[in-house]
């Protein structure tokens, strides 16, 4: 097992892709931490110090756009990046969470892929 490389902390409402991403990231040396939507997310943050934050843009309750709005000042302050991943086909808007600091990954991708990006930001 690879030496810890950090805390992913993923906010999605998909148990698959959770499941597929947390052993892809644990397998590469990171911890992973879930939540099932943004209100939840926002809650675990208080207490939570993650490397790198990857959140769904579509999800109940809180969507991602909104979750992203209400950390990336705490988290950009800190140097934390904030991944969003969505199967929305590419909109205008995006390149506005892009100016603010969001990465922007759309469905489907590799999972290889991703683990790989997450090491260069990371690194």
């Amino acid at each position: 097992m690879p030496a810890n490389k950090g805390t992913i902390f993923i906010i999605d409402d998909d148990l698959g892709l959770q499941n597929i991403l947390s052993i892809a990231l644990r397998n590469a040396g990171y911890d992973v931490v879930l939540a099932r939507d943004g209100l939840e997310g926002l809650r675990m943050l208080e207490h939570l110090s993650p490397s790198l934050v990857i959140s769904d843009i579509m999800m109940p309750n809180m969507d991602g756009v909104e979750t992203f709005q209400r950390i990336k000042e705490r988290l950009q302050d800190n140097g934390i990046p904030i991944f969003l991943i969505t199967a929305l086909n590419r909109k205008p808007w995006f390149a506005d969470l892009e100016a603010e600091g969001a990465v922007i990954i759309q469905k489907p991708f590799e999972v290889h892929h991703l683990v790989e990006l997450i090491d260069r930001t990371l690194s």
